[in-house]
């Protein structure tokens, strides 16, 4: 029964995804045309003729009216064909497919990292409320907040590259003279599990420390904030109290409390997680790490529409699917949740 009812859930999110994603890359492609700034004229140059104008205007559809370039476009979105980026000449769908799992495998263990440092922090100092560790926990989460990403991954690249040499330089996944895994994925680190690679494992792993670091260390402070006022409520809740009057030992009570004070953590991870699909653009451009985030800046400064178009219905797809896991995770976390 309880997989049936989940399949259910499954089915009415994927349905849902629907009008959202039309949502998305209709305000996308409005937005976009009325910020102005027609390609054309940057391709051109600034010492174009009209005629050379006119011409390149053609080609790449801006001499049609709004509206039939909207049906154009929902017409190529439908089957996944976005048109060429104006300035690589290349399919969109190819840019995004050859950069996006190094974003996604960027943000993912950045994320694990900093839920792994956030979580236990936070439930660290609920558990010693009041006390010298919490406000120590405390201040450095609140320190961490004020933190700008780039800032940070700047500081980390001068002392463990510039002046330690502990870390490769700053060329992305891997360097030109680094061992390669067989490109499957287009993910460094995993392609190198997947094809049992240990030399390029290794590479990959070290070209990805420091801004996996970089982001992780800093997700970790709202996420530690977050998880310690929720184990603050779940200890103070009656449950807990009665518990502990019927002598439940310390180690299941505390296991009990961190599942009950996941739910928002998971929420908020889930956020972050789409957030940083298109907001570690800055960390990406330090490392050259050429994922999506980076592709997307260049396209819009470079009004690249079709680039931009993409990009963002892409993020909107991983957006939703981001949170329907989240909704499943809420099921096995916490049995009262109702689908």
């Amino acid at each position: 029964m309880r997989a049936r009812r989940i399949a259910v859930l499954l089915l009415r999110r994927l349905l849902f995804m629907i009008p959202i994603l039309f949502g998305v890359i209709t305000v996308t492609f409005f937005v976009t045309r009325l910020a102005g700034g027609d390609p054309a004229y940057l391709i051109a140059g600034a010492f174009a003729t009209p005629e050379v104008i006119a011409e390149i205007q053609a080609q790449i559809g801006t001499d049609k009216s709004i509206g039939q370039q909207y049906v154009n476009f929902l017409s190529g979105a439908v089957r996944l064909d976005f048109g060429e980026a104006i300035f690589t000449g290349n399919p969109v769908q190819d840019d995004l497919g050859a950069r996006l799992p190094a974003t996604i495998e960027l943000v993912a263990f950045s994320l694990a990292l900093g839920l792994i440092l956030g979580v236990s922090s936070g439930v660290f100092a609920a558990r010693r409320r009041g006390r010298k560790s919490d406000k120590t926990v405390n201040a450095t989460s609140f320190s961490l907040l004020s933190l700008p990403d780039f800032w940070f991954g700047l500081i980390l690249l001068y002392v463990f590259f510039f002046k330690l040499s502990w870390a490769p330089p700053p060329v992305g996944q891997l360097s030109a003279n680094d061992p390669s895994p067989t490109d499957i994925t287009g993910a460094a680190v995993l392609d190198s599990i997947i094809t049992a690679n240990p030399a390029a494992l290794k590479a990959a792993v070290g070209h990805a420390a420091l801004p996996v670091v970089t982001l992780g260390v800093l997700l970790a402070a709202p996420i530690s904030r977050l998880t310690r006022s929720s184990m603050l409520e779940v200890l103070q809740a009656d449950y807990m109290q009665f518990g502990q009057a019927c002598g439940f030992p310390k180690s299941r009570l505390r296991r009990y409390g961190v599942r009950a004070a996941l739910p928002p953590v998971v929420t908020l991870a889930g956020i972050i997680f789409s957030i940083l699909i298109g907001g570690a653009v800055l960390v990406e451009v330090i490392f050259s790490w050429g994922g999506a985030a980076q592709y997307a800046a260049t396209a819009i400064i470079q009004s690249d529409y079709p680039a931009i178009q993409a990009f963002v219905f892409v993020a909107g797809a991983i957006s939703v699917f981001v949170f329907l896991i989240v909704d499943l995770l809420y099921v096995l976390i916490d049995p009262r949740v109702k689908l």
